[in-house]
């Protein structure tokens, strides 16, 4: 989710070679940085016309707004007529890294508060929080998530799935290609986990907590010099069962026990959704993102 395809050419129409794996795969497509066009593609190969219209330089801007697990895109090409590919736009210099689970993925996050439906088409990646956060600080941006996986479980309770320390070393979270870490190194990590694993119920302390450390010496392997935040779950509460307080117990602890100046706690408040779907919607996402922005602005320096 929220991995972007951005493109500079000189011709009057682009068209991308491109096969879904399923009838779920959605896109949001920018040119020249005007409004918005959703894609919603169909099962299998297909030549996906991304622009149509007055011959010249223009820019592109493609975001897969929902998960993998709903459907692969693959790319394998594109065309112009009569017209040639430009050097692409530089890069920002600072990269951040967000892991989780589907609040980090944006789903159900497009959607009026006052809107009763679930539809995979409410989810977006480019309204979840990671996203914003990242267009507010000038960075570079990688969601490294997964809905209904957890640290050491899944929604469901279960262990022998794959959940975010192995999926962080894949390409894509249900397939076997391993990572290249070394290809996009971050400069802050926010690692936003604890839903899932709290779904059924209080975890184990000693097994999450040791896990987490693991996990984030983990990271630090692959990212030494980054600094990294450990943020509470937004969807979390106290109701009949105080899942919230010892999660942040938890984390808490996880962070004590690593006593590092270079992983710290994020603490951001609860925003619960809809009534029928407890994701965070849109505006919280931003306001999720506003509470983490000096957080990460002081760590980058930026």
């Amino acid at each position: 989710p929220g991995v972007e395809l951005r493109v500079r050419f000189e011709a009057g129409k682009l068209t991308l070679k491109t096969a879904a794996s399923s009838d779920n795969v959605y896109l949001d497509i920018w040119v020249e940085g005007g409004p918005v066009r959703t894609v919603h593609l169909t099962k299998g190969p297909q030549d996906l016309v991304v622009f149509e219209g007055p011959a010249g330089e223009h820019s592109l801007r493609i975001l897969r707004r929902n998960e993998s697990w709903q459907g692969v895109w693959d790319v394998s090409g594109a065309e112009i007529d009569a017209g040639r590919f430009l050097d692409p736009a530089p890069l920002p210099a600072k990269k951040i890294m967000l892991i989780g689970d589907s609040i980090t993925c944006g789903e159900a996050s497009d959607v009026a508060i006052d809107d009763t439906r679930n539809d995979i088409a409410f989810a977006n990646a480019g309204k979840a929080y990671g996203k914003v956060l990242a267009a507010k600080l000038g960075t570079q941006c990688h969601l490294v998530s997964c809905g209904g996986r957890g640290l050491i479980r899944d929604w469901q309770g279960i262990r022998s799935g794959v959940n975010a320390p192995q999926f962080y070393e894949r390409a894509a979270p249900d397939e076997n290609q391993l990572w290249n870490h070394t290809s996009w190194v971050p400069d802050a990590v926010g690692i936003c986990l604890g839903t899932n694993d709290f779904s059924q119920g209080i975890p184990d302390q000693t097994d999450f907590v040791g896990a987490y450390v693991e996990f984030i010496e983990k990271i630090r392997r692959d990212a030494p010099q980054a600094h990294i935040f450990v943020i509470n779950s937004p969807m979390l509460g106290d109701g009949g069962i105080p899942k919230l307080s010892a999660c942040n117990a938890y984390l808490d602890e996880a962070v004590g026990r690593l006593n590092s100046a270079q992983v710290s706690r994020a603490r951001i408040g609860r925003y619960p959704g809809r009534p029928v779907n407890a994701h965070p919607i849109a505006p919280e996402h931003a306001a999720m993102a506003a509470e983490l922005e000096p957080l990460f602005r002081e760590v980058l320096k930026i």
